[in-house]
């Protein structure tokens, strides 16, 4: 089986010498999850910024799909970021910012209404699609940042944040073919 995701040699130095990552090299194979732990600093959140096209490695390459994206852009990869503060629009609704990717992919506003609604009851939070995230609680706004992370059903989603604050059922469900 081949690899959805490989990272191969990856190496990222940032300003005064700082080698975040150092000649990381690892694949992820279709139906794989996988985490990446360590402490503070050794280099998990750059090695998911260089995967989602954030950062650029130095040396090295990422391949999605059998495809090299090392120097496209973040837009140009079929991967979704979950980042550690969410990154919500403040002045967006739940439900407009679920369906944020698609309406910026031209999904038919019809189609994409049916989707942001499948994915809020999923994330169990149907009620509060008109409130803005400043009136979420933390757990909820995770869950609207992995709806939005999830919805576009690109083969990669990779996250900076750990789910301990959605409810069990609610990231049990997030499994959106």
């Amino acid at each position: 089986m081949a690899a959805i995701l490989e990272i191969q040699n990856v190496t990222k130095t940032f300003r005064g010498g700082v080698r975040a990552v150092d000649d990381v090299t690892l694949a992820v194979e279709e139906g794989e999850f996988l985490t990446i732990l360590g402490p503070s600093g050794c280099g998990k959140t750059t090695t998911l910024r260089m995967v989602g096209g954030f950062e650029f490695p130095d040396a090295g390459r990422i391949v999605l799909d059998g495809r090299d994206v090392t120097d496209l852009p973040p837009y140009r990869r079929p991967v979704n970021m979950m980042f550690q503060d969410f990154a919500l629009f403040p002045h967006l609704t739940v439900a407009q910012n679920i369906g944020y990717g698609l309406t910026i992919a031209g999904m038919k506003r019809r189609e994409a209404a049916r989707e942001v609604e499948e994915a809020l009851h999923t994330i169990e939070l149907l009620d509060k699609a008109d409130r803005r995230p400043a009136e979420l609680s933390i757990g909820q706004k995770q869950r609207v940042a992995l709806a939005r992370a999830l919805i576009r059903r690109r083969r990669s989603c990779c996250s900076t944040s750990r789910c301990r604050r959605s409810t069990p059922s609610s990231v049990n469900r997030c499994r959106w073919s």
